[in-house]
């Protein structure tokens, strides 16, 4: 299906610590029954569009059909965006977790499975803890629960200066090209960073976001006791997170976690999307979500069923019916504050 049939709607809500955000909403989120919604927040570097060419990827089709996505844009970091306002005060990733809630509540959404990368992986981790009823499970990519160790603040903070008062320069570059591509070289991709970088995101808004993850505080000993939903870490082999990612996932229950480890990729999202959409199926299959939607390898099987079954006609479960969560904890939530 062609992507412009996908385009997101775009909506400016307001909220407690944010003020203004942008909101993309890809599907229909006021016709929410038997659909499973998807809330992402992107890494710094990056924005809310950073998650379309996934949504759109073919791999995503079925899932994209009974699905709703709400794409949150941290302040500032759209593309072509201005820069906020001197007197701005840029939110913790606590307080930006803590506002998620009020976009939900203003686009009248009850429960969500998380998505989110880098500094968003953070900020989500941070939402189910405060509103745990709100969030069914979260799918984290690349995530770190620890604060910065000394090497970081300081790479970080020489990175932060540069962007606040030269703006990206070569060396900021080579820096994010590494932390979003890690040692796989590929020039396109590269190049294409690059040039967004370079022509529309606004450096001095980047350097709030990037200070704002750079003082994030440890949350590592929380995790256990506090996520209380399913969680699937995902890690590309290339990247140059696997050592955070591989100490936040020691840290979470082991009855509700699982680590998705993808071979010869850094950017699993662009690289890997058929395999980041069986993760993710699967993982939504267990929490009774999108039910109806085979994975590639099911459908190969009910091929070969269907084609040795002799016998009468069985009655088939429609889509609607198949998509209806099964998990008690599921349709059973208690109501939550904030509504």
């Amino acid at each position: 299906m062609a992507e412009d049939s996908y385009a997101a709607q775009d909506l400016v809500l307001r909220t407690t610590n944010c003020g203004e955000v942008h909101v993309y909403i890809t599907g229909d989120y006021q016709h929410l029954a038997n659909k499973a919604v998807f809330l992402t927040v992107h890494d710094f570097g990056s924005n809310a569009h950073s998650f379309d060419k996934f949504i759109v990827h073919d791999s995503v089709c079925e899932v994209r059909a009974r699905s709703v996505w709400i794409n949150f844009e941290c302040p500032g970091q759209g593309l072509n965006n201005p820069d906020l306002p001197a007197d701005y005060k840029y939110p913790s990733l606590q307080m930006i977790g803590e506002d998620l809630v009020e976009i939900l509540n203003q686009l009248h959404v009850q429960y969500v499975i998380g998505l989110g990368e880098g500094a968003g992986a953070n900020i989500l981790t941070r939402f189910a803890m405060t509103y745990p009823t709100r969030v069914l499970g979260v799918i984290l990519i690349h995530p770190t629960a620890t604060a910065a160790g000394w090497s970081e603040w300081v790479k970080d903070k020489v990175l932060s200066w540069k962007l606040k008062n030269v703006g990206v320069d070569p060396s900021a570059e080579d820096y994010l090209v590494m932390y979003k591509f890690g040692t796989d070289n590929r020039d396109n991709a590269v190049q294409q960073y690059l040039a967004d970088l370079r022509t529309k995101i606004n450096a001095k808004n980047l350097q709030l976001y990037m200070d704002s993850f750079l003082n994030r505080n440890d949350i590592s000993g929380q995790l256990k006791d506090r996520l209380t939903c399913d969680a699937m870490i995902i890690c590309g082999t290339k990247s140059s997170f696997q050592h955070t990612v591989v100490t936040m996932y020691s840290h979470l229950n082991p009855v509700k976690s699982s680590l998705l480890k993808i071979d010869n990729v850094a950017d699993v999202l662009n690289e890997a999307p058929a395999q980041v959409t069986r993760g993710l199926l699967l993982f939504c299959k267990g929490l009774g979500l999108l039910t109806s939607v085979s994975t590639p390898s099911e459908r190969a099987r009910s091929s070969v069923s269907q084609s040795s079954d002799s016998g009468a006609p069985r009655r088939r479960m429609s889509m609607q019916e198949a998509d209806m969560p099964r998990k008690s904890s599921v349709s059973s939530r208690p109501s939550d504050h904030g509504n």
